[in-house]
This record gives C-alpha cells, sequence and structure tokens, in this order.
C-alpha cells in the first residue's frame, strides 16, 4: 500500500479502514509505522472535526463582521490547518482540543 491509499482511510477508524483495504489492523499498523505514523490519526481528527462542525455553525450564528465572528474565523482557520498535517499523516497537538 502506498501513503496517498492510507492517507484517504485516515478520517476513519481503524477496523473501519481495514475492512474498506481489505487488511488487517495490524498490516495497516505495521505500514503507517514505516511511513513515520506511529498513531493511526482518526481519534485526534473526530475532536477536531467535531469542533469545526460547531464553528461552523456558530459562525452563521453570530453577527457578521463582528469581533466574535473573526475570532471564530481564526480558530476555524487554525483547526483546518491542523487537521490538514493529520491528514498528511503528522502527529499534532491542537490546542483546546482534548484528545478522544
Amino acid at each position: 500500500f502506498c501513503s496517498s491509499q492510507m492517507r484517504k482511510h485516515f478520517n476513519m477508524s481503524l477496523n473501519e479502514a481495514a475492512k474498506k483495504l481489505g487488511i488487517c489492523a495490524t498490516a495497516i499498523k505495521k505500514v503507517c509505522r514505516k511511513m513515520g505514523i506511529m498513531k493511526w490519526p482518526y481519534q485526534k481528527l473526530k475532536p477536531i472535526e467535531r469542533r469545526l462542525a460547531k464553528l461552523r455553525t456558530s459562525v452563521w450564528d453570530t453577527a457578521q463582521g463582528t469581533a466574535m465572528a473573526s475570532e471564530v474565523q481564526q480558530e476555524i482557520y487554525y483547526l483546518e490547518a491542523k487537521r490538514a498535517e493529520l491528514l498528511h499523516g503528522n502527529d499534532v497537538h491542537v490546542e483546546g482540543i482534548d484528545d478522544a
């Protein structure tokens, strides 16, 4: 398996990805370790996705142009950048998000 095939499945649990790829979870872990990914990123992606969904909803609920909307937009950009890093296989720490 190549890294791009693995990355397409980072947004699902390890067991779901294993089923989709037709291999066992242990094999996926071995491939990931060879790629330098020590832990399957789904557990870090899940809370980021939840927070992004809440923020995207709240940005429309707040008045456009206010300082609050600007802060929300900045947090969205920050979380999207961290999400992109995780999807590339980089292990990152995200401030204000608890790992599930």
